[in-house]
């Protein structure tokens, strides 16, 4: 007995990890799940800000070791993440060659190739702007939020209010996603020329939140080629994200004002008011018309 129980005490911890594991990261709806989203979502954020801090020289100078210790945790975690999604995904090369499976490779393998290289450190420092890819998981991740919310909740249960919040929130990480990109890109394509006011990522952000609401001030512009391409490519991305805006405004709008809800909804309501007014002409009619409708009455 003493040896089955040597014997089964490796294969229940090896099933209890896959269990974990699989929960963890494979099962959208469980509570584990989203714990580790919310963690992974932090992490992001977190490594974008040391990012934008870190492009300040003397910030960077100055709390070097704190950089590069958080660095190492953050990788580490992401190292992790990107191992457990391998081993619970249903089709490994489906998900290592994906969009997904890729971005999140781009996160975490500059950090590596500067480990085996350190005379690359300050290239791989501009290749970890890659890691802002991972700013579009969190558009996944809220699309899949209110998929879950309309799937598991009656219609009438998901208040406006709710619904409203969550586009807002998609909007503004879209918004987050394009000003932080563009900044960085735009920063490292113009931080080496002469005079150059894109001194930092921060300050290549003012720029870039002129450009995409086409305010347009003029105080900075990029003049290198590829500064200038970028540049354009974020003013269309502005006037995108503008005509977003207004769509999840003018829903909000049309659903308060006239009560009907986005969608299929809104023909039904306009079947139903069709419907009424043809009723309400033909229930008018003999009384304006009597002769027309019943001749016969005069006849007898």
């Amino acid at each position: 007995m003493e040896t089955e129980h040597h014997t089964k005490s490796p294969m229940y911890f090896w099933a209890r990890i896959d269990h974990i594991l699989r929960v963890g990261f494979a099962q959208e709806d469980s509570k584990a799940y989203r714990i580790i989203n919310d963690i992974i979502v932090f992490l992001i954020f977190y490594s974008i800000i040391s990012i934008m801090l870190a492009s300040v020289e003397d910030f960077y100078l100055k709390y070097q070791t704190f950089f590069n210790i958080s660095e190492i945790i953050v990788v580490g975690i992401f190292t992790i993440e990107y191992a457990a999604n391998i081993y619970v995904a249903e089709k490994k090369t489906k998900y290592i060659f994906g969009p997904w499976g890729i971005i999140d490779f781009l996160a975490i393998a500059p950090s590596y190739i500067g480990i085996v290289n350190l005379t690359a450190i300050k290239v791989l420092r501009i290749l970890r702007v890659l890691r802002f890819l991972r700013l579009m998981r969190m558009l996944r991740l809220l699309k899949l939020a209110k998929r879950v919310v309309k799937v598991g909740e009656n219609e009438e249960a998901v208040s406006k209010y709710d619904t409203l919040k969550m586009d807002l929130q998609i909007y503004f990480i879209a918004l987050f996603s394009v000003l932080v990109i563009f900044s960085t890109i735009v920063f490292y394509a113009e931080k080496n020329v002469v005079g150059t006011l894109f001194t930092s990522i921060p300050k290549a952000m003012w720029w870039c939140i002129v450009t995409i609401t086409t305010v347009g001030y003029g105080d900075m512009y990029p003049v290198t080629v590829l500064g200038r391409i970028f540049a354009g490519m974020a003013m269309l991305c502005g006037l995108a994200l503008f005509g977003l805006l207004m769509n999840v405004i003018g829903k909000t709008m049309m659903s308060s004002l006239f009560g009907s809800e986005v969608g299929a909804d809104v023909d039904v309501k306009e079947l139903e008011a069709s419907v009424k007014k043809e009723q309400a002409h033909h229930e008018h009619h003999p009384e304006h018309h009597p002769e027309h409708h019943n001749p016969e009455h005069h006849q007898g």
